[in-house]
């Protein structure tokens, strides 16, 4: 395997100063930068990133943890964020974790110097990584920086976008007992009360073991709904699927709006109204807060981004 010695031999220079030229550092001759160039592209010499990262301790690298359930709803979000890491000349480490034990494993792990900050979606973050880690999505202490979509105006705003286009009876499926479902419920909640609307509690399901089980119940709970909140555009795919089996029919007898909106909303058959989850506005928040982690800059106000209301064919006026 080629070295550092065996470059700073072909190109006569000092070891010192082809290690300058490899990290980018000024402060060398332009002849030596050239020969040490030269000298590194005939050998094909790589630099050790680890050995690097160790002697400057920085990685360069950003890692990146989900569940694989969050795979769908992200893969707007991942692309953005990978370009704006490019930006800064860092690279993405992607892992999924699925328990509390794997989240906990792999945050840890990164925290030993491989990765120079964590961002998370979702999970419970050990307290040993607070200090590297931005949250997306998560509920945190005032100790980690966070930006998350604002998923409480996102279900009010559903809510009273149903009720304008004359819906009373709204169910909701949940994605389970994560800390969005818990605002997207308290947004639901709020709003019904707001519009005077009595809170069915038949009408909330929960997708803990699967969105199709989730619909299943609502069915078979024998409450009558006219329209149908999701969180993603994937349970609303399903959802329109089981309506169909028992002979209902989207949006005329039931209307369905998510709270994603990601490629699938507008390939499905009705397209899906939704409440848009602002992917380039939360990317250019989590960019400002990780500058301001690599540069050791305290943490601004946390953001919260709105959505936007996207209407397409999937809701149905009854007025």
């Amino acid at each position: 395997m080629v070295t550092i010695t065996d470059v700073s031999r072909l190109a006569n220079v000092s070891k010192a100063t082809v290690s300058r030229v490899m990290s980018g550092s000024r402060g060398v001759k332009q002849e030596s930068r050239e020969a040490v160039l030269r000298a590194a592209e005939e050998l094909n010499y790589r630099p050790n990133t680890m050995a690097q990262s160790l002697a400057t301790q920085k990685s360069d690298y950003i890692g990146v943890v989900l569940a694989t359930t969050d795979a769908g709803q992200v893969s707007t979000f991942l692309p953005l964020l990978c370009q704006s890491l490019k930006q800064r000349n860092k690279r993405m480490l992607v892992s999924f974790a699925d328990t509390p034990e794997e989240y906990t494993q792999v945050v840890e792990s990164w925290g030993h110097g491989q990765c120079d900050a964590i961002i998370t979606f979702g999970g419970d973050i050990p307290e040993s990584a607070l200090d590297k880690t931005i949250a997306v999505d998560s509920y945190v202490s005032d100790e980690c920086r966070s930006v998350s979509y604002d998923y409480r105006f996102a279900c009010e705003s559903a809510c009273r976008y149903l009720s304008s286009q004359g819906h009373s009876s709204v169910a909701i499926l949940l994605d389970g007992q994560n800390f969005a479902s818990q605002l997207v419920l308290e947004g639901y909640k709020t709003a019904m009360q707001n519009m005077s609307i009595p809170i069915n509690r038949q009408l909330i399901v929960s997708a803990d073991d699967s969105a199709e089980l989730a619909m299943m119940n609502l069915l078979n709970s024998y409450s009558s709904f006219t329209s149908l909140i999701v969180m993603r555009d994937s349970h609303a795919a399903i959802a329109m699927k089981l309506l169909q089996d028992f002979n209902l029919s989207t949006p005329q007898d039931v209307s369905i709006l998510s709270l994603e909106d990601s490629s699938l909303a507008k390939q499905l058959t009705p397209a899906l109204t939704c409440i848009s989850y602002p992917s380039e506005r939360l990317v250019a928040a989590l960019m400002k807060e990780l500058d301001n982690f690599l540069n050791r800059h305290p943490s601004e106000n946390r953001a919260s981004i709105q959505g936007n209301l996207v209407v397409r064919d999937s809701v149905v006026n009854r007025n």
